[in-house]
């Protein structure tokens, strides 16, 4: 990847001008679409306007400063630069899967894209990229310029030696019992809701009664995921983290602390942007749970601890004293629901499981039973109709919950899929809270509704 763009200019740059809000994000399609059809380049239009799409979204998110659009129409190629005036440079995660439904990001802009890049400022940043006719031969490939941006965090920013920012009155609020596991998956899933939030603000703000303040919102999210990456690397160097799974288990969930006591120093006057955080992400969830956005809906404790997290500091800054997570072993998580969707409105063939003489559950994509066979429910000590709408944390015993809803949150914002297809052993939780210890096989069944369907073959070890 260069920092720069060697192509021939053929004209002068134009430029627009706009603020850090979500309607900006059509007001530069917009600006780009118009510059395209004058020239009669509109085939370049669909990837350069999505590639621009991306890159205002993530200016929108995270810059908090005025956005500059610049477009360049050269020999073969558009250039399109966006500038802002805040200096930390985005980095990008690679490792999605094919399926995932969101959170791409400046991944994807490498792949529309011929080249792209930033460039540093003294003013800020630029982040530029071409689309045109394909690249002559020698030029870098898509998998180049993917493993150029071979980096840890899609949304978040890096100082690259910014000034320090000036000092302001402080007030430390502490998040008692932080589960760390869990608030990485929450996060993922915050990025991805936030994302798609932008995008539908750019197209139907005006259809929401309120909008949230998306700039206000991401201050607080990145106030505490600063912190809590901080305590993560002291853990890292002190050998103080642990494997949230078994060994042999494929999930790729990091080692990591337990849960922590996380200090943060909130600065005076940004107490309502963890309102705001709590406030941009409902809407988010409700329009996922209308199926408006293409990411899937949080799981509970992904909400719920995101909830805990916010009404925390608003709590402690009133003056409350502070009152630790409760955990992901909570019975509300566990209890038989049916609060989206009716277990049979995936539309599936439920028979595989209801007439299989094997033990096997099938859950679907909110993670909710939604078929058990007779063996294995004996096997777990529940009757079926009892079983079926409860979340499958139903039958995982507690200290292994937080890292199953990460790893399967994870698995619903990326589509990585790490456990399909592999054998294990691990423990079951029967209904009277003793474990039996299984042969696990976990595979994806079809749906003709489109939902994901989840088959785990389970069998007590030596039956």
């Amino acid at each position: 990847m260069n920092d720069q763009s060697s192509s021939g200019s053929v004209q002068p740059a134009d430029e627009l001008r706009l603020e850090p809000l979500a309607a900006s994000v059509r007001k530069a399609r917009r600006f780009l679409r118009e510059h395209l059809r004058e020239a009669g380049r509109e085939s370049w239009s669909d990837a350069a306007e999505l590639a621009l799409s991306e890159v205002v979204t993530n200016g929108v998110l995270h810059a908090h400063t005025e956005l500059v659009v610049r477009v360049r129409l050269l020999a073969d190629a558009v250039h399109v630069e966006v500038s802002d005036a805040n200096p930390s440079l985005p980095v990008q995660r690679r490792g999605h899967d094919a399926e995932a439904t969101t959170g791409r990001g400046l991944e994807l802009v490498s792949a529309l894209t011929r080249d792209c890049g930033v460039r540093p400022e003294a003013s800020g940043k630029v982040v530029w990229f071409e689309v045109g006719d394909e690249p002559d031969e020698g030029e870098a490939s898509e998998e180049d310029l993917l493993a150029a941006w071979d980096v840890d965090s899609i949304w978040d920013t890096v100082d690259d030696g910014a000034a320090p920012a000036p000092a302001v009155e402080e007030r430390q609020v502490v998040l008692t019992g932080m589960p760390t596991t869990l608030w990485l998956a929450a996060r993922e899933h915050h990025q991805a809701i936030l994302r798609e939030l932008v995008l539908y603000l750019a197209e139907h703000g005006d259809t929401l009664p309120n909008v949230p303040d998306l700039v206000l919102a991401d201050e607080a999210r990145h106030l505490i995921w600063t912190r809590l990456i901080e305590e993560i690397d002291r853990a890292r160097q002190a050998g103080a983290t642990r494997r949230p799974l078994p060994d042999g288990h494929p999930s790729p969930l990091p080692d990591v602390p337990g849960a922590i006591d996380l200090h943060l120093q909130v600065p005076v006057g940004l107490e309502p942007a963890f309102g705001a955080m709590q406030d941009a992400l409902d809407v988010g969830e409700r329009l996922a749970e209308e199926d408006l956005l293409l990411v899937r809906p949080g799981l509970p404790e992904i909400v719920a601890v995101r909830d805990w997290a916010c009404e925390q500091v608003v709590a402690q800054l009133a003056g409350v004293p502070a009152s630790p997570w409760g955990g992901t072993d909570q019975s509300r998580f566990t209890e038989q629901v049916h609060d989206r969707d009716e277990p049979d409105a995936v539309q599936w063939d439920a028979s595989v499981v209801t007439d299989s003489d094997r033990g096997v559950v099938a859950a679907d994509d909110a993670n909710r039973i939604i078929a058990i066979s007779e063996p294995l429910a004996r096997t777990v000590g529940w009757d079926r109709a009892d079983i079926v709408g409860r979340r499958v944390v139903a039958l995982i015993p507690p200290a292994l919950r937080e890292a199953h809803v990460a790893g399967f949150s994870r698995h619903l914002t990326t589509g990585e899929a790490h456990l399909l297809g592999v054998s294990l052993t691990l423990p079951v939780l029967h209904k009277d809270g003793s474990e039996v210890t299984c042969s696990f096989l976990v595979e994806r069944a079809p749906s003709v509704s489109g939902r994901s369907v989840y088959l785990a073959w389970i069998e007590p070890v030596g039956s």
